[in-house]
Order: structure tokens, then sequence, then C-alpha cells
């Protein structure tokens, strides 16, 4: 069987990138370039049939020119402005993209983060498990009859005019971002390179230095890879946010200085945090988020780092990535 060759230019490390080709159809040979140069691109996509591309930077008129045999250019995500559509459509080359469906999980995971953080989910909860005496009888409730605010909660938030600030700007950080306009938030952004004029205005996204989102966010929500031994995120960085904002952390484990948010959020100074990525995992028997997490007042939300979904990472992987190709495959037959 004569195989249909693919070149996939990602950002991914060694073993995502195993996942991704463990997930490629038999129909398919599949070279992998992890941010290869341009000129490495342009040498080998000659003898391409198919162009996947992900985070990777841009696919210019040079490229589209040198893919002679071209039949698909997929991105996978929802960054698009860097790809060449007039080049591409006088190439008579097809370009789709895709969003990544574990992006999209994350994304909604972080809504969910920030939302029960501002509504106090767990004290909500907590008070109505307790059933306790309130000091007066329960009444049957019609459109007349209701005690609103029975337990008398005090400091829920609402969303609609609050600030989210992105560290590390991706493409969980633009799924997050099209969830958030919808509920009136305004959104800065970080990141080592700012997105163009086009993409800050489609996304409804404004750049900022990290020092003004920490000055300005009524959530700041890391992002952020790994880094390197020195935690980016200390208690620095905790002292610089407002007093009484929220922090939410789905990026890598190693960028967190969890004791540090710990004692921010204990004295007062942030009203909660909310964690998916953690140093240790998993949580060792003496870890000192325990002790938070144990609180059933406290407004905190720890997940077991799961917000792409509630399955093992190989299956999880592995799935998403066969998907990736599905429009190579409806090239193939036809479709």
């Amino acid at each position: 069987m004569t195989k249909s060759k693919v070149l996939f230019l990602t950002q991914r490390g060694l073993q995502q990138q195993q996942w991704a080709l463990e997930g490629a159809p038999a129909e398919l040979d599949v070279i992998m370039k992890r941010e290869p140069s341009k000129s490495e691109v342009l040498e080998i996509l000659p003898e391409m049939d198919f162009l996947i591309t992900e985070r990777s930077g841009s696919i210019d008129a040079d490229m589209i020119a040198a893919g002679k045999k071209l039949r698909l250019i997929q991105r996978l995500g929802i960054q698009t402005w860097d790809l060449d559509l007039a080049a591409a459509g006088k190439a008579n080359i097809p370009v789709c993209y895709k969003p990544v469906p574990g992006c999209v999980m994350v994304a909604e995971h972080i809504v969910m983060q920030i939302f029960a953080l501002f509504k106090k989910t767990r004290e909500m909860m907590t008070v109505i498990a307790e059933a306790k005496d309130w000091g007066r009888p329960p009444r049957k409730g019609d459109e007349d009859t209701f005690d609103y605010n029975w337990s008398s909660r005090s400091g829920i938030a609402g969303m609609q005019g609050k600030t989210v600030g992105i560290l590390g700007m991706g493409e969980i950080g633009l799924e997050l971002a099209s969830r958030l306009i919808p509920f009136g938030v305004r959104v800065l952004y970080n990141k080592r390179r700012q997105f163009p004029a086009e993409a800050e205005k489609k996304f409804q996204v404004a750049y900022a230095t990290q020092t003004e989102i920490e000055a300005q966010s009524d959530v700041i929500v890391s992002l952020l890879p790994y880094l390197g031994p020195v935690y980016p995120l200390d208690a620095a960085f905790f002292g610089r946010m407002k007093a009484g904002a929220y922090f939410s952390h789905c990026g890598s484990g190693g960028v967190v200085d969890e004791d540090a948010l710990i004692t921010a959020y204990k004295g007062g100074h942030l009203a909660g945090f909310a964690i998916d990525g953690f140093n240790w995992e998993p949580f060792r028997s003496d870890d000192p988020l325990l002790e938070v997490a144990r609180d059933p007042l406290a407004n905190v939300i720890l997940t077991p780092h799961m917000a792409a979904g509630g399955v093992v990472p190989e299956s999880a992987s592995r799935a998403a990535r066969a998907a990736d190709y599905d429009n190579l495959m409806a090239v193939l037959s036809g479709g």
C-alpha cells in the first residue's frame, strides 16, 4: 500500500509527539518536526501530500508554493491568522482548522473554577449539608412564600464588569476568552509574542504587561508552561495582585509557589484560588494544600489534574490525536 506523506509541524514534547504518531491511520506516513526552520520546511514540503500545523509559526506563500503536491493544509487549533489563505486559494489547496478538544475542555474547566470561586460554591454546599436550625420554621414555597438567603451569606460576586488576566496565552487562553466575553468580562493577556491586531479584535482581548495584569485583574488565570526550577509565580507575585482577587492555575506543575499562594489566601489578600496542575502529583500525604482542601468553608477549588477530561492521559491523547487526521482521511476517501 502506498502511503500518503504528511508533514506535521508541532511544538509538542516527545511523549505528546509519540501519542500523535500512534494515532495516525495506517494510510498515512507522518513526518513530525518540532519548530523546524523555514528552510527545513521548504526542503521537505515538495514531497508532501498533506501539511498539519499547530501553533508553530506562519504558513506563508513560499511554503504553499513549495507544497506542489499538497491536497490539504490542516491547522490544529483556532489560531488561523498566520495562514496565507490567498496563496492557498491561488494554488487551489483547501485549508481547514480544527479546535483542539482538550483545550476546549480545559477552558470550560477554568470557567467552572472562576464561577465556583465567585459564588463560593463550597461554602454554599456546606451550609446546605449542615441542615442546622436557622431559628425559624421552614415553610413550603410558592411565588409569595420564600426566604431569600436564609443563611445570611455575604461576599458573593458576579462576573459582569470584572477583569480577567491570562498569563501564558495560547489555544486554551483563546478558547477561554471566547467563553468569558459573553459574560461581560474584560480580558487581558500576556505572552512572549503579542497577537496581531486582527486576532485581538476577533477574540476581544487586549495585550498587557504582567505588571498591568497583576494590578488590574479581578481574576488571574495561569496557563504557564514549566519555565525552570524557580517558581515564576511566587510570594512577590501574589503580593502584587489586587487585594480580594482570585487565582486560577491550569498550567504546568512547578510554576506556582503553592506555599506562598496558601499564605496569600490565609492572610486574606486573596479571596480564593483554584488549581488543576500541582507541583507534586499525586498529592503527598502531608501536602500543605490538603489542610486547605479539608476546610469545608475554604473558597478553594482543587481538582486532580483532569481539566481536559476524566480519562487516563494515554487513552485520551491517542483518541484525540487520531481525530487530528479526520480531514486528511476525508480527502483520501473523496470527502
